[in-house]
């Protein structure tokens, strides 16, 4: 064993090509055939490079979007952050956290952003406004939120799943189960609205048919109290969100619809085409 280790750091030091493989061991035996460095022990464990921080890093660039610069010949490094108390490896683009279950690094993962904006424009006629919900002449006012096909890594967003992207859906690759969630953010003015809630609805939607016809898969609402008299909107300060897993077959599609619903005098929103306000995500958990 001791022959095998010298042999080993004598050629990281010197930078001495072998060809053989190396077995790091306590008892005889041979490496597995696999393996170009078999470390074997039944009570000690392997200890890799730490950092004190993520800041510590290398590659570390608090300029980036992600924090880190690109290196593609260092995929595939491991390193210990002590601050949390995990591994991180290298992807070619950045650091990912082992314990980290979802986020845009997710390698079966499509996060696509919204590609226009949806408007609503809500007026109140003898106490009947065309934007609430149960009151448009039995229907309603949920419009499809149209869907970017960019994978812009300085957006965040990315198509590691394969995914079709469609003018307002995103076409399931291949059977599994799916956790499917959507955002939509809102920016809008209302008037008179005399304190009551404005209501941002969103809905999941699926199609197992090429999108003949459609159910809904989820949907949330979100309220906010609104102004007595004029209540100015921000985008990204209003939003609502949904979410579901669910296992879904090859070629459904799912897509992203948004309502409001409001009792003010007269009111105009829409949604955000911002990636971090509106955007639809779909990941693969197996």
């Amino acid at each position: 064993m001791k022959t095998q280790i010298f042999t080993f750091l004598f050629s990281v030091l010197l930078g001495v090509s072998v060809s053989s493989q190396i077995l790091i061991s306590k008892t005889a035996g041979s490496p597995n055939v696999n393996a170009l460095l078999d470390i074997k022990d039944s009570s000690r464990g392997l200890i890799l490079t730490k950092a004190n921080t993520i800041g510590n890093f290398p590659l570390y660039n608090a300029a980036m979007e992600d924090h880190f610069d690109d290196l593609s010949s260092l995929e595939g490094a491991l390193l210990y952050n002590k601050e949390d108390k995990q591994y991180y490896k290298y992807d070619g683009t950045v650091w990912i956290p082992a314990l980290q279950l979802g986020g845009f690094y997710n390698p079966f993962e499509t996060r696509t952003k919204a590609n226009g904006a949806q408007n609503w424009t809500c007026i109140s006629v003898l106490g009947i406004n065309t934007c609430a919900l149960s009151q448009l002449f039995g229907s309603n006012n949920r419009q499809t939120i149209p869907l970017s096909n960019l994978t812009n890594r300085s957006q965040l967003l990315v198509n590691n799943l394969n995914t079709q992207v469609g003018t307002n859906y995103i076409v399931i690759p291949a059977a599994g189960l799916y956790h499917v969630s959507g955002v939509v953010g809102f920016a809008g003015t209302s008037l008179l609205g005399f304190g009551q809630d404005v209501s941002y609805w969103v809905n999941l939607d699926v199609s197992y048919d090429n999108g003949t016809t459609w159910s809904t898969l989820a949907f949330k609402e979100t309220s906010q109290s609104g102004g007595i008299f004029i209540d100015l909107g921000q985008s990204g300060n209003k939003s609502a969100s949904v979410s579901s897993t669910i296992t879904l077959p090859a070629n459904s599609r799912i897509r992203l619809a948004a309502a409001v619903s409001t009792s003010s005098l007269i009111s105009t929103y829409s949604n955000s085409t911002d990636h971090t306000d509106t955007f639809i995500n779909v990941q693969r958990i197996r």
